[in-house]
């Protein structure tokens, strides 16, 4: 009888095997996990963890008072190895979950904004990742209802929010206990809501042959977007280039040409009376004054944007001046538009708006500028007219 006694502690370790540790994901960040192991019995010394990947065991990067930090590159999956010991000497092996994908904790949700300009009601749409739970939202004070349509969670809204920058926090729950949250900058303009600086708009990428190209040593992207007839903004877009000034060697880029159909915000400019109006879903927002160009050199059409810049510099006949510089008349803001001959930018000679006088390019005062870089997405359809009317309220794209 005491034997069987003194072997129902080991027992009980064997009927629970693989759940003698309750395993919490306390973090996720660039490919290290953060493992915290609970142990479910009375331990007597330091539990000791190990992972198996598609590439072998691996061991922790480093250890925190409760947890373990492992390196997870290269494996879509981990299966975890805890060891401990309990008060009555016995090891306990094993942990619960004991398998984890990493797929959930890869992933980032989709979010998009948009108000109704004429019902006044703020919605937040967010494609959730699988195995992820939305917790709340904050957002000046205001108060979300929400519903689900097609697999995309709506939060809603009618109470008008404050103008100016403001910050929009998500709270998320992952699997096994990770809370994610999620904090971006958001301009509000007239009660109507975008991300800070905007996003982009939905885009067609036309792959163009040969289809790639192996950078060469001195090659920049405005020598390989001239070589097979593109822009360097197709060249940024088509290849998630942030910064173009910047390319290495040996860089593998995507030749393709980026269409744009559709923009949420518009700017329509007309070059008789020298003012520009916002539009957001077809709804006039604010008109603002600027340059146009002499004569017909600002020519009707339509176009888009297709790069934003914040204090860029100006290339003139080989010549590189810097930005902010009092002989950079291209001011704090540049949008290059679809076609590259033209664009539009703020200015050092504010008294130059309202005339005609740039050589093709829209002037405008760097405030209003950088009041709509703050607002309008890259894609933003700019359509140029010529006429003597005021801007309609409403404007069918």
């Amino acid at each position: 009888m005491r034997r069987i006694v003194s072997l129902l502690p080991f027992l009980a370790s064997l009927l629970i095997f693989g759940t003698t540790h309750e395993l919490i994901v306390r973090s996720f960040e660039k490919e290290t996990i953060e493992l915290a192991l609970k142990p479910i019995y009375t331990p007597v010394e330091q539990t000791k963890a190990y992972l198996f990947t598609q590439t072998g065991h691996r061991v922790a990067k480093r250890r925190g008072e409760d947890s373990f930090f492992f390196d997870v590159s290269r494996t879509d999956w981990i299966i975890v190895e805890a060891f401990g010991k309990n008060s009555a000497g016995y090891p306990m092996r094993g942990s619960n979950p004991s398998f984890v994908t990493l797929s959930a904790y890869r992933q980032e949700p989709q979010i998009f904004l948009f108000t109704d300009p004429e019902k006044h009601v703020l919605y937040i749409g967010i494609k959730l990742p699988r195995s992820w739970q939305f917790t709340d939202c904050e957002f000046q004070n205001l108060r979300f209802k929400r519903f689900t349509f097609n697999d995309i969670l709506y939060l809603y809204t009618s109470e008008k929010p404050k103008d100016g920058i403001h910050a929009l926090t998500l709270n998320f729950q992952l699997p096994y206990g990770l809370k994610k949250t999620l904090k971006m900058d958001v301009f509000v303009f007239h009660g109507l809501v975008n991300l800070l600086r905007g996003s982009k708009a939905p885009m067609k990428v036309e792959p163009v042959p040969p289809y790639n190209h192996v950078v060469k040593p001195g090659e920049t992207l405005w020598s390989i977007a001239n070589m097979y007839g593109l822009r360097i903004a197709d060249l940024e877009l088509a290849n998630g280039i942030e910064d173009g000034s910047f390319i290495v060697s040996g860089t593998v880029l995507k030749l393709a040409r980026v269409h744009f159909d559709a923009s949420l915000t518009s700017l329509v400019i007309n070059i008789s009376t020298g003012r520009l109006a916002l539009y957001y879903n077809g709804v006039l927002v604010k008109v603002f004054p600027v340059a146009v160009g002499r004569s017909d050199m600002t020519p009707p059409g339509t176009y888009w944007i297709m790069k934003k810049e914040v204090d860029p510099a100006l290339y003139w006949f080989g010549e590189y001046i810097p930005p902010r510089s009092p002989i950079n008349g291209l001011g704090t803001r540049f949008f290059q538009l679809s076609n590259p001959t033209y664009g539009i930018h703020g200015t050092t000679k504010p008294w130059e708006i309202g005339k005609r006088i740039s050589h093709g390019c829209i002037r405008m005062f760097n405030q209003d500028i950088e009041t709509i870089d703050a607002f309008v997405d890259v894609g933003t359809k700019v359509v140029v007219v010529r006429n003597t009317e005021e801007f309609p309220t409403r404007w069918a794209f």
